[in-house]
């Protein structure tokens, strides 16, 4: 088994393809921290009393339209005037980025690397039919299932690989631009009861990369079974990035369905359990923990399936 997945990452990091997306996404971080290095240049050095006439004219919004806000809208507006009060007592300019504010802002670009991962999983068994290593491959003496199992395995592998690799690069990207500092720095948020919490940058963004991953196994996995059924790696691909570009969206118009809490994309971003509360009313996470792990084990037991039963006598 060990040797199937060392043949299966050696496949995948000996492909320019791998290395041209990675080198992709260092380019897209020195870009964005070009971007904010030159607007942080720009703005105003009166940052203390900009921060105190913005706080002014959000109490103003919060006194006269209150009642016809969102709870959710008011907490944020609350928690915008904790952080530039927090920001203004304890001299931190808010248009001064640092490495780690650097990284976690450059987590926006996680949509990139998911798609860079789709690539790779839309692709890992598509592959072998259409250039017809399949039939050399499934002649060796390992079973199929050992063989699915490597390649699953394989494709999770680099998963946590560019998922790190995006960490580590943006810290250091962040690092050489604005300096190696502000892990300790606090970042505010809304937590699913609407109140407002804060917690050291760092741990807030390793929290933001774990609630991530779980989204990436998941969109990896439906590229990875509709590869093993298909055998098209181009509809693999276009199926699993339209579904992730589409998938909350789609959930946001059908909110007021009931049976919307048993859509995949409603369950798989675990985040909102922590953060901003559950977009349905009632969603509880032990319910999407159920939900994620029924659809994980029914789609990798779809690929199983197809793939162990597929005849390749004439692929």
């Amino acid at each position: 088994m060990m040797k199937l997945i060392g043949n299966e990452n050696m496949k995948i990091y000996r492909r320019k393809r791998t290395w041209i997306m990675m080198g992709f996404l260092v380019a897209a971080l020195i870009l964005a921290a070009i971007l904010i290095f030159t607007h942080q240049h720009q703005t105003s050095s009166n940052w203390k009393h900009n921060l105190t006439v913005q706080n002014t004219q959000l109490e103003q919004t919060l006194s006269h339209n209150k009642k016809h806000m969102s709870s959710s809208a008011v907490s944020s507006l609350q928690a915008q005037i904790q952080m530039n009060n927090y920001d203004i007592a304890h001299n931190i300019n808010p248009n001064q980025t640092t490495g780690w504010k650097f990284a976690a802002q450059a987590k926006n670009l996680s949509t990139l690397l998911i798609a860079f991962i789709l690539v790779v999983a839309g692709d890992i068994v598509a592959s072998e039919f259409s250039t017809g290593t399949i039939k050399m491959l499934l002649t060796q003496t390992a079973t199929r299932t050992k063989v699915l199992a490597a390649k699953f395995t394989s494709m999770l592998l680099f998963g946590l690989f560019a998922t790190a690799f995006m960490f580590v690069a943006s810290y250091i990207i962040g690092g050489l631009f604005f300096g190696f500092t502000g892990a300790d720095a606090p970042t505010f948020y809304t937590d699913a009861h609407q109140h407002i919490q804060h917690m050291p940058t760092v741990a807030y963004l390793l929290m933001q990369y774990g609630f991530m991953l779980v989204q990436l196994i998941l969109m990896a996995t439906i590229a990875f079974m509709i590869s093993s059924i298909f055998r098209s790696s181009a509809l693999a691909i276009t199926i699993s990035l339209l579904a992730f570009v589409v998938g909350r969206v789609l959930v946001q118009a059908l909110l007021s369905y009931h049976w919307v809490k048993y859509i995949l994309f409603t369950n798989s971003d675990l985040s909102q359990f922590v953060v901003n509360g559950p977009m349905v009313k009632g969603l509880t996470l032990g319910f999407s923990l159920t939900m994620v792990i029924a659809y994980f084990v029914v789609m990798n037991l779809l690929a199983w399936l197809f793939f162990v039963r597929r005849d390749v006598a004439y692929t």
